[in-house]
């Protein structure tokens, strides 16, 4: 199974590591293992990783530039976390009339990049996303468990967006079982909508599985 993406330093040491083919780790520190790919946030270790993490596009200037250089310059890949909550996207628009979607596609960075967070999207970021080939890579177990909300899974799949699962982090999903996030986004998208099994339990397990096209993340 691909945990597509964790925050957890102790990831390959939880009860669930060996159910994984593949992860992806983001964070300051890199997790040294085989089957982890790290994306690498702001710091002078930015492009010793297999990508890039960017936290946020309303990051310092100077962040957001040593970003785009790595990305366009370089050509490393990047994952960027995107409308996690409604007070970063309330604030992209004040200060750039668009959302966080439209300003990293703004910036360059969309294009076949990795977007997390993703809770508070709408129809245009989805268009957005899909017409720039990224990916989506949700967190169930942390996004609910901050109280951030409840991601738009099924206007996600419906609008033709690529979406992976992965455990976010040790707080809320001690074990790391990806399981568990594909049972728990099921349910809470089934209240949210007020129906049940709202999405083909073959299209959720689909999001278990690590893409096959994804071949060009630097070792």
């Amino acid at each position: 199974m691909f945990n597509a993406l964790t925050f957890d330093n102790e990831i390959m040491s939880r009860k669930c590591a060996s159910d994984y083919t593949a992860v992806f780790h983001a964070g300051e520190k890199r997790v040294n293992h085989p089957r982890v790919k790290n994306f690498i946030t702001n710091g002078e270790n930015m492009l010793a990783g297999d990508g890039i993490y960017l936290p946020s596009v309303l990051s310092d200037d100077d962040i957001i530039d040593r970003v785009i250089e790595g990305v366009l310059g370089e050509k490393r890949r990047i994952l960027i976390n995107v409308c996690s909550d409604l007070e970063e996207v309330g604030t992209c628009d004040k200060r750039y009339g668009a959302t966080p979607v439209g300003l990293a596609h703004k910036y360059g960075l969309l294009e076949n990049a990795f977007v997390c967070g993703c809770t508070y999207l709408d129809k245009d970021d989805v268009d957005l996303i899909v017409q720039s080939g990224a990916r989506v890579i949700l967190t169930p177990s942390l996004t609910m468990g901050e109280g951030k909300g409840i991601p738009p899974l099924r206007m996600l799949l419906s609008l033709g967006a690529e979406v992976y699962l992965g455990s976010g982090g040790a707080e809320f999903n001690p074990d790391g079982d990806i399981n568990f996030e594909l049972r728990l986004i099921e349910l809470a998208v089934s209240a949210a909508l007020g129906t049940k099994n709202p999405v083909d339990k073959n299209v959720l397990k689909k999001m278990l599985i690590f893409p096959a096209n994804i071949v060009d993340i630097q070792s």
